[in-house]
């Protein structure tokens, strides 16, 4: 038989409580002075948008529905929540039903004794609350929501006062009513492993795999199962080509049962760059005196990763893969992020050129991560810890149960590659907490690379927070690198939103929307400019010059230093000013069409340092040959053979174009560090120029890059190249 679902979702009452303060401890204080007014809320919805802004407390939300009774097979009712922000309690017709902590993970209760036919009464208290500023928030936080509520990229950044405004409680996600069978099908969970077809002496997996045709899968499927005591059947099928079934034995609810299900001639899931996201339909069906009693069906990806936490190399499949990342937080309020956004999102990651991302420090809602199955899009997967925690007891328990639920959640996800416990771990966290965090993982799943914390150390921000940009020379935060870059204002309509009309900018509205004042003007020397159009062009500029320098120079060592980076970070999740290449909004900024520049899975580039120059044959001339030696990297599964570029140089009245006339191979999945040198005669006068290296490929375009210059006369006829 199947499930039946009634949605709950629509038009809520609610009705503000009181204030709330959690304080050391974990005690909750609440206040009632001066609560804002009830009314009306369409469900799902983060109550900061829907009509109670700032407000951190308890809110009680209500609603009436009909039930027309238990159909025939039907044993029992649940009321599911599928997301609820933090703390819920529930009644129903005046029962209570239990309680649930968190932010991202569906709940449920077996409503059976307490719903009747006929008009029902659904109240539910939702707790969101300031932890107390100073004693609590931000470096012994108890609330396990990551950047939901600790960030320097939320409203008021860290600021005591403000850094905790316009938080993310409510019911954010669908709630319905769901009937089951006596017998059925809770948790399922799938691990795939790849086994090679036959492994003679001296097998090996070369660096060209097709369509999956070196293995076979070995998918397993453990189930857990709600039953009366007795003998059932449990069948599963994988697409059209795998199928396995076992009787069993339930002893009692929620027993773990496990099916082994080959898959003769599998296709692979791969990221979109090196092959097809194929997704195949996984079907479990549970069987009771010849009856089918309950069956879930899901999309699943046949596919095995596997990181060198050492060298920072991954391998997809067997074969080594270069991650071009970027990290997400596309909302602060997860409620608004239907499917529209979600799409629009995975549209601009895949014209970037993106292959991977970090989902960082949060766990978002189960929609995006499908989306990444199916754009072949491999995920770095962080738990919701950011920075420092209560040294209690019951922040690690609490924090244990939560992170096997994200596990549970979403390990079906063959995009997920890895789970990360916890970012920038304070002392105690990541010697006390984290290992156990580990552990915790590791007993729900075996088949992916778990990383305790994300280290300071593998995250660099040269040229913003110290030093230079040009210290990237030196391949800092290898060979793992999950954060790096720079901040940048949004377009001007924007930043004058944040900042206000007048001139200069009103820096306290700006330092709101997370403006760091001080790394833009004293570490970047960022000009401030004349008027909001010359600041916003100066910040975007800035932005883009430290990631073309910083992620070029990265990839020339690939494999070499590292497997791959994750830019820091692609959009804003609320309006604001931040290290993001996207607005809030979705509107690029200058180093949105960069980064789709420098993560061109074939890239042609070029190296002041390795420009060579010459006096020439004419003493009396200033106009003098200029070598270029270009640069290939090659993240594609095919050699390039005979292949040629181009250099064309243009200033306001002035163009020229030379063709390279010695074919070169770039290798398979690897660097060309030097492809041969061409000779630029006849340079133009001195002034600033466009120089753009065109790279070609049986007669077609396959990369292209470009770089400002500023080239001068220098005595004794010498000539300088500035970048």
């Amino acid at each position: 038989m199947s499930r039946r679902r009634h949605s709950l979702d629509g038009t809520w009452r609610y009705a503000p409580q009181a204030r709330v303060v959690l304080q050391p401890g974990a005690v909750l204080v609440e206040t009632t002075e001066a609560l804002p007014p009830g009314g009306e809320m369409h469900i799902p919805c983060n109550w900061q948008l829907g009509g109670l802004d700032n407000f951190q407390g308890r809110v009680r939300f209500t609603r009436s529905f009909d039930f027309d009774g238990l159909h025939p097979g039907e044993e029992s009712v649940w009321l599911v929540f599928q997301g609820v922000d933090y703390f819920a309690r529930v009644w129903l017709n005046g029962v209570l039903l239990g309680d649930h902590a968190g932010y991202f993970a569906p709940f449920g209760f077996d409503v059976s004794h307490a719903i009747r036919e006929g008009e029902n009464e659904l109240v539910v208290d939702v707790t969101d609350p300031l932890e107390e500023p100073g004693s609590v928030w931000p470096d012994a936080k108890y609330l396990i929501k990551g950047i939901l509520n600790h960030w320097d990229c939320r409203p008021g950044s860290w600021d005591l006062q403000t850094g905790q405004e316009k938080n993310c409680g409510g019911i954010w996600h669908s709630v319905y009513l769901e009937t089951r069978p006596a017998a059925y099908l809770g948790h399922v969970r799938t691990a795939t492993r790849l086994v090679p077809r036959s492994a003679p002496p001296g097998y090996g997996v070369g660096t060209h795999v097709d369509a999956g045709a070196p293995f076979q899968a070995m998918v397993s499927i453990d189930v857990e199962i709600y039953a009366p005591p007795g003998e059932y059947t449990l069948e599963a099928q994988i697409g059209d080509s795998g199928s396995a079934a076992r009787r069993v034995t339930v002893t009692q609810p929620g027993q773990r049962h496990t099916l082994v299900v080959a898959v003769a001639e599998p296709r692979l899931w791969w990221t979109w760059d090196r092959g097809e996201p194929h997704l195949e339909q996984c079907t479990v069906r549970l069987h009771h005196d010849d009856q089918e009693s309950d069956v879930r069906s899901f999309e699943i990806g046949l596919r095995e990763v596997q990181l060198d936490a050492e060298t920072g190399e991954w391998r997809l499949n067997r074969e080594r893969l270069f991650l071009r990342g970027t990290n997400v937080v596309p909302t602060l309020w997860l409620g608004e992020y239907d499917a529209a956004m979600i799409q629009k999102d995975m549209d601009m990651l895949l014209a970037a050129h993106i292959n991977a991302v970090r989902v960082c420090v949060h766990v978002n809602r189960d929609e995006f991560y499908t989306a990444c199955d199916r754009a072949g899009i491999l995920i770095w997967q962080d738990f919701a810890l950011q920075w420092g925690y209560a040294p209690d007891q019951a922040v690690v328990q609490e924090a244990v149960s939560q992170i096997k639920e994200m596990v549970r959640l979403l390990a079906h996800h063959p995009s997920i590659a890895v789970w990360c416990c916890q970012n920038e771990s304070t002392f105690h966290n990541k010697f006390i907490m984290d290992p156990v965090l580990g552990d915790a993982v590791a007993e729900e799943d075996t088949t992916r690379f778990i990383r305790p914390t994300s280290e300071f150390s593998e995250h660099f921000y040269g040229g913003w927070y110290y030093g230079d940009y040009r210290d990237y020379l030196t391949l800092p935060g290898t060979p793992i690198l999950t954060e790096f870059g720079a901040q940048a204002l949004p377009r001007v309509e924007e930043a004058r939103r944040m900042g206000g009309d007048q001139w200069p900018p009103d820096w306290a509205k700006l330092a709101y929307h997370d403006f760091q004042y001080d790394q833009t003007f004293n570490v970047a020397q960022v000009p401030l400019g004349d008027s909001w159009e010359e600041f916003v062009s100066h910040s975007q500029a800035y932005q883009a010059e430290v990631l073309k320098f910083a992620i070029e120079h990265y990839r020339q060592a690939k494999y070499a230093r590292l497997g791959g980076m994750f830019q820091f970070m692609f959009m804003d999740c609320w309006p604001s000013v931040t290290w993001s290449i996207v607005e809030y909004d979705r509107t690029p900024k200058l180093a949105y069409y960069t980064l789709q520049q420098v993560y061109q899975p074939v890239l042609i580039g070029w190296n002041q340092q390795r420009t060579t120059f010459s006096t020439g044959d004419d003493p009396a001339s200033h106009k003098r040959p200029l070598t270029i030696v270009p640069w290939v990297v090659n993240d594609r599964k095919e050699t390039l053979s005979g292949c040629t570029y181009t250099v064309t140089l243009t200033g306001d009245q002035w163009r020229q174009e030379w063709q390279s006339t010695e074919p070169f191979d770039v290798p398979a999945d690897a660097v060309l560090p030097q492809a041969p040198r061409l000779d630029l005669a006849d340079l133009p006068e001195s002034g600033e120029y466009r120089l753009e290296l065109t790279l070609l490929h049986e007669g077609q375009i396959i990369s292209s890059n470009h770089y400002e210059l500023k080239l001068r006369a220098l005595p004794q006829f010498s000539v300088s190249v500035t970048l």
